[in-house]
C-alpha cells in the first residue's frame, strides 16, 4: 500500500477546501461551534495562511495516487515565547471511505518523520474515535515515549519525534 502527502500547488487549494467541508462536516457532531455559514459552507478561516505562513504546511493523502484525505500542520508558540514552540496537527482527515485501513496511520508516522521536534496532537474531548486513533498511532509511532496533557481544554498527546525514528522511507513528495 503506498501513501504519499503531497503539499497541494495554488492551483490545487481549490481541492484541499473541499476536503476542509468534508472534514467540518465530519466534526460538526462534535461541536455546537461547527455549523454552517448562510451560503451552506463551513469555511476554513485559516485555508490562504498555508500559502503565505512559512510555519504552516498542508499535504494531500493519497493512497496509490488516489485522493483519500488532507494533513495541515503548524508551528505552535506553546508558552508565548518564540523558542518554546510544538508541532501542531491542526487537522487531519481520511474519507470515511478509506478510514480503518492503516492509510491514516501511516500519513501520521509520515508527518511526525518530516517535522522532527517536539510534538502536541489534540482532539475534541467527546470525539472518542479520534482520541482513540490518535493514542494508538502515537503510542505506536514513540514506543510509548509520550504524556497525555491538555490544550486549553482538548486532551491531548505530547513526544519529540527524531528525524526519521523509525527508520522506514518517507513517501513525502512534491
Amino acid at each position: 500500500m503506498k501513501v504519499e502527502l503531497k503539499p497541494p500547488t495554488f492551483e490545487e487549494k481549490e481541492i484541499l477546501k473541499n476536503l476542509l467541508e468534508h472534514y467540518l462536516y465530519e466534526l460538526s457532531c462534535y461541536s455546537d461551534q461547527i455549523d454552517i455559514n448562510k451560503i451552506g459552507q463551513y469555511g476554513y478561516r485559516y485555508l490562504d495562511h498555508y500559502w503565505t505562513d512559512e510555519d504552516r504546511h498542508a499535504f494531500l493523502i493519497l493512497l496509490e495516487d488516489k485522493l483519500v484525505g488532507l494533513a495541515m500542520v503548524r508551528k505552535f508558540d506553546y508558552s508565548g515565547n518564540s523558542k518554546d514552540y510544538r508541532w501542531l496537527m491542526s487537522e487531519f482527515f481520511i474519507l470515511r471511505k478509506y478510514q480503518n485501513q492503516g492509510i491514516g496511520r501511516m500519513a501520521a508516522h509520515q508527518l511526525f518523520n518530516l517535522f522532527s521536534g517536539p510534538w502536541i496532537v489534540a482532539q475534541m474531548e467527546n470525539n472518542i474515535p479520534s482520541r482513540r486513533f490518535w493514542e494508538k498511532v502515537i503510542f505506536e509511532f514513540t514506543n510509548g515515549e509520550y504524556q497525555q496533557s491538555k490544550l486549553g481544554k482538548q486532551p491531548a498527546q505530547e513526544f519529540v519525534s527524531k528525524e526519521n525514528v523509525t527508520g522506514k522511507e518517507s513517501r513525502y513528495i512534491i
